[in-house]
């Protein structure tokens, strides 16, 4: 239910990768501390790629909550390549949700502080659900001659 409500939000708010070589990017509103003409925001990147292949997953979504009250403050879909990148943050301590089809979803806690402007979440390698596991296994068994 959370994916496909996400799914349309981002889909909505045309949230979608421009092309293949650039990762999916959210741009976030800037929120500058009162009184003071310095942002005090940063970016989380990363990309996604299958556990046991390596290949690159796309079309993956990404959200970001904040941690405190789980309000979504951003979201994108990953690139052809399994790249994402999430613009424009407060700092502060939020929880990433990253879910695609046929994969279990993952939820990390993690904080974006001062002093680190573009912090690089690395590679997730998610693991295909086990629901596609059993389907992948009865496909092979179906097709032997």
């Amino acid at each position: 239910m959370f994916l496909s409500l996400l799914n349309r939000v981002l889909l909505g708010a045309g949230l979608m990768a421009a092309s293949a070589s650039q990762p999916a990017t959210a741009h976030l509103a800037e929120n500058p501390v009162a009184g003071s003409s310095v942002n005090i925001t940063g970016s989380f990147t990363g990309v996604l790629l299958d556990q046991y292949t390596g290949r690159p997953l796309s079309q993956a979504t990404v959200a970001l909550m904040r941690q405190d009250n789980a309000q979504l403050v951003a979201g994108a879909l990953t690139a052809d390549n399994g790249e994402f990148r999430l613009d424009r943050a407060r700092f502060g301590r939020y929880v990433l949700h990253i879910e695609v089809a046929g994969y279990q979803p993952i939820r990390e806690e993690i904080t974006l502080a001062a002093g680190r402007d573009v912090i690089d979440l690395g590679a997730y390698g998610m693991i295909p659900s086990q629901a596609a596991q059993r389907t992948a296994t009865t496909m092979a068994l179906a097709t032997r001659p």
